[in-house]
């Protein structure tokens, strides 16, 4: 009996320590641009996806450059919160950078 409870605590520890998100733990650098959604007449000023490849040319404001140093997974959560803090109205485009 104290076999079979070790062996279920193993596991339930093993698989309840699996960490979140992707595996991919190695960082890259990544030049990082906020915009701001374009304000419309007759609506929001949201962007209507977090996708940033929504054309950004005419429905986005162009604010600023930053260069992090970021994991795969973690550059998706930065993204993800930026867009659903500002209410869709601002978002991050990544792009790769080789060192």
């Amino acid at each position: 009996m104290a076999k079979i409870f070790l062996v279920a605590m193993l596991l339930v520890i093993t698989l309840g320590c699996k960490k979140n998100g992707d595996d991919d733990i190695t960082p890259y650098r990544w030049k990082r641009d906020l915009y701001r959604a374009r304000v419309q007449s007759e609506s929001p000023a949201v962007f209507n996806s977090k996708d940033p490849n929504v054309s950004l040319n005419k429905d986005a404001i162009f604010l600023s450059t930053s260069y992090v140093t970021l994991t795969a997974h973690r550059k998706n959560i930065q993204q993800d919160s930026i867009y659903n803090a500002s209410g869709r109205t601002q978002i991050y485009k990544y792009e790769k950078v080789d060192n």
